[in-house]
């Protein structure tokens, strides 16, 4: 994969994860894990501690990938044109009965 790509993926991800965060219709336990993750890549309080070399910076980075990689797997409801806010697709979809 070229540089390039993987840097487009990647800034996708963040962006997605912001809408995630963002969303009304976004479980609160949701935007409770994204919020205390982030807390915890920008403290200087940390397992590991930063002034380490590679170490001390990788806890960060992982866990931020996996906050990345988890909101990701969550669905970014559509805006309904009509009623011009979120809506979620598939609550929707399970209200119809056959």
């Amino acid at each position: 994969m070229k540089p390039a790509n993987f840097l487009l993926r990647f800034w996708a991800m963040v962006r997605h994860t912001k809408k995630i965060f963002l969303a009304r219709t976004t479980p609160l336990y949701v935007k409770v894990i994204l919020g205390l993750g982030l807390l915890y890549c920008i403290s200087p309080l940390d397992f590991i501690p930063d002034w380490l070399p590679v170490f001390g910076l990788m806890d960060d980075l992982a866990l931020a990938a996996m906050l990345i990689a988890w909101a990701n797997s969550f669905d970014v409801p559509e805006a309904a044109p009509s009623q011009g806010r979120y809506t979620d697709a598939r609550a929707d979809h399970r209200s119809q009965r056959p």
